[in-house]
């Protein structure tokens, strides 16, 4: 139960609520966006202006939420795991942040769309490869390398930790890597989905219940524990 004067309950239970939510408003931006047709990307933005940035805005939204989710994460996590949780974390909020950005484009590209811009070109230049400089390539790198293998190592700290179900920690390694598999196929792709929630709702259940004297410190904390009785 959330409890405005206990620090230490309201932190646990804020990262739990947002490990619940964030991947299920991921999934839900997944499940809005139209997908991109065979005319293009372009032509997928001026087919339906409102499910692209409805998708993109809700992904915006996961990735604040996905911040206090991750960090809340380490709270679980003690001698055994904590260094590649940590290296997981830190790439994962890199590749929030970089999925962030890429849905501000999106919307950027919504609105370029429906102006006065010649629609002609703009896709001549969007669906043409990725453009030229070191910046869009930083972001893309940002968002595939720290989003996916960031939750890699996450999901091994998890699992060397113990601290929850490991195969809840599974879930969220296998679920991401249905987006990669060369089948076309909108079943396997929502079973990804569904499996990518649950690792993290039952990690963030997890989470909440935990008592606080169970929670791993953050690196410097140090807890006041049980006093050695004087021989």
């Amino acid at each position: 139960m959330l409890k405005i004067d206990d620090a230490d309950n309201f932190r646990r239970t804020m990262a739990g609520v947002c490990l619940i939510l964030a991947p299920l408003v991921l999934a839900l931006a997944l499940l809005v966006h139209p997908g991109q047709v065979e005319a293009g990307f372009v032509q997928t933005m001026a087919d339906n202006p409102g499910r692209v940035e409805a998708a993109s805005l809700l992904v915006i939204l996961s990735s604040v939420l996905f911040v206090p989710a991750l960090v809340g994460i380490l709270r679980l996590m003690r001698d055994r795991g904590t260094v590649l949780g940590l290296v997981g974390v830190g790439l994962t909020l890199i590749g929030a942040i970089g999925h962030a950005v890429w849905a501000g484009f999106d919307i950027v590209l919504v609105w370029m769309t429906n102006s006065e811009i010649d629609r002609a070109q703009l896709s001549a230049a969007v669906d043409g490869g990725p453009p030229p400089g070191i910046g869009f390539t930083l972001i893309l790198l940002m968002f595939m390398a720290g989003f996916f293998l960031g939750l890699i190592f996450l999901v091994i700290g998890l699992w060397r930790s113990g601290a929850v179900p490991r195969w809840a920690a599974a879930l969220i390694a296998v679920g991401p890597l249905f987006e990669f598999l060369p089948v076309d196929n909108k079943a396997i792709f929502m079973a990804g989905i569904i499996l990518f929630v649950i690792g993290f709702g039952v990690i963030g259940l997890k989470l909440m219940s935990r008592p606080d004297a169970e929670q791993a410190p953050f690196a410097g904390e140090t807890r006041v524990g049980a006093q050695p009785r004087v021989q």
